[in-house]
């Protein structure tokens, strides 16, 4: 028997967020990932105690100051757990439609910065003094030749270094992938881990700790790139990432394919934006080409 979820107050789906979660968890999403969608609908639900065909429209003028893709995902959240409730018999119909959505026009290649920039930031990481030099520069060194996510940076154990060559970890969505390792990336590891060796905090599990022995956190992460930047040459943690999947396709080193298994993609659609050219690039093009 299909439960009218629209009689089910906002405080009643408390629980079946609960139920969701778990839901969630079992399907291998990432923590940030649950989370997101787990603030989008508690949002909703602060505001609308049913998910009705009324509510859905009302919502969408509520959040319509929002950016295209921040209004889209908020939406998505939604539909999902509408699909979700449907499947669980506790909900008649879906009322999130496709043409609720904003379309946006594709915004081709995410790389936000050149090779230079990169360089560059590399060359003020080599130059800056700082108490925890070694393990720094293994940090960004690392996420530079490989490209993982700052998360599974944050969540790397001795134990994922099966030698000088790979290393084999847990990444997101708690999927095991071996990434392999530039003579540079090998290098600044092995470096930092002399000094590691050295440490109190020696025998922990994880590979980078913080000043007090306990893995990193992402914000620590953030904080160790801004500590790098300067005006002139800004670096995210995640703009690595992107710089190398840009990198490894515009040079011919790895195939589009290949690089998703590096870089741990789950949709191959996902790797293809890295195909398209850097904006910088097209911009560049466009300033060298004039007329009349």
């Amino acid at each position: 028997m299909t439960i009218n979820i629209n009689n089910i107050t906002s405080i009643n789906h408390n629980q079946y967020l609960l139920n969701y979660k778990q839901h969630l968890t079992l399907l291998s999403k990432s923590i940030n990932t649950i989370n997101s969608y787990l603030s989008d609908l508690n949002q909703y639900f602060s505001l609308y105690s049913s998910i009705t065909r009324n509510n859905v429209q009302y919502y969408k003028a509520h959040i319509s100051n929002l950016a295209s893709t921040s209004f889209n995902r908020k939406l998505s959240s939604l539909k999902q757990y509408n699909e979700y409730l449907l499947s669980e018999n506790l909900i008649d119909e879906i009322f999130v439609y496709k043409q609720d959505f904003i379309r946006i026009q594709d915004s081709g290649n995410p790389t936000n910065i050149s090779e230079k920039t990169v360089l560059e930031f590399l060359q003020n990481v080599n130059n800056k003094y700082c108490l925890f030099r070694t393990r720094n520069i293994a940090i960004i060194y690392l996420m530079a030749n490989t490209g993982i996510r700052r998360e599974e940076c944050c969540n790397m154990m001795l134990s994922h270094i099966i030698d000088d060559k790979r290393l084999i970890f847990k990444g997101k969505g708690n999927k095991e992938r071996k990434v392999a390792l530039t003579k540079r990336a090998q290098e600044v590891i092995n470096l930092y881990l002399i000094d590691r060796a050295k440490s109190k905090y020696a025998d922990s599990e994880y590979l980078f700790l913080s000043e007090r022995g306990n893995k990193l956190r992402k914000e620590s992460i953030n904080a160790i790139f801004d500590f790098y930047s300067t005006d002139k040459c800004k670096v995210k943690p995640h703009s690595l990432r992107h710089n190398w999947c840009s990198t490894m396709i515009e040079k011919g080193i790895l195939t589009p394919k290949e690089v998703q298994n590096q870089a741990g993609h789950s949709s191959i659609l996902t790797t293809d934006r890295y195909v398209h050219a850097r904006i910088e690039s097209i911009e560049e093009k466009i300033r060298e080409y004039s007329i009349g």
